[in-house]
């Protein structure tokens, strides 16, 4: 936790302009991650289809009463 409050006291004593190029940069950043995380569950899902491991339900009442039974 050191380390990160060292980075937030770092980030906090640049200057606005530079402050807001962190958050630029931060903020495709975590677009990215959440695009590998995307495409890191799609490739699960997909070997989870293969493997047979994955249910479908027609309709909401049928995945409920699924739910439940677990």
């Amino acid at each position: 936790m050191s380390r990160f409050l060292d980075i937030v006291e770092d980030v906090t004593s640049l200057s606005l302009e530079e402050m807001q190029e962190v958050e630029f940069i931060l903020h495709q950043s975590i677009i990215e991650a959440k695009r590998q995380q995307i495409l890191q569950n799609q490739i699960e899902s997909k070997l989870l289809y293969k493997a047979g491991k994955l249910k479908f339900y027609d309709n909401a009442s049928d995945l409920l009463n699924s739910l439940n039974e677990e």
